[in-house]
């Protein structure tokens, strides 16, 4: 039901940003902005049991050697990015949208190095 409720609310309030920004842009980036933060918070329950079904995968790895946590930290560092992101393109900064997109993109790389390099040792530990 929360996606409905999220659906209603942004739909809402993109056809209020659209009869402001004619008149008062700044107040239309500013609705934008309040209900893209009502959205977040509507959906913190779901991201809580996205978060424990991750944790639950720890018990079928049989390692705990925080690769869930860092899958977590990836999922979240992109959601709130692309948040950003919008927002950007929102007030009009293409160009800093962009920036956003592509420093996310290298922070995120970063981050999955580690795991991409046990994989990689698995790999090489199973051929002969």
């Amino acid at each position: 039901m929360n996606a409905l409720r999220i659906l209603i609310l942004c739909i809402s309030a993109a056809l209020v940003c659209t009869s402001l920004r004619m008149v008062h842009p700044q107040i239309a980036t500013a609705v934008g902005l309040a209900a893209g933060i009502a959205a977040l918070m509507l959906s913190v329950d779901d991201m809580r049991g996205l978060s424990d079904a991750i944790a639950g995968l720890e018990a079928y790895t049989y390692r705990e050697d925080g690769t869930q946590l860092q899958l977590l930290k990836i999922c979240g560092i992109a959601m709130i990015a692309e948040f950003a992101s919008d927002i950007c393109r929102d007030a009009g900064e293409n160009a800093l949208a962009h920036r956003i997109d592509v420093g996310i993109k290298i922070g995120i790389v970063v981050l999955a190095l580690p795991a991409t390099v046990q994989i990689m040792e698995r790999i090489a530990g199973l051929l002969p």
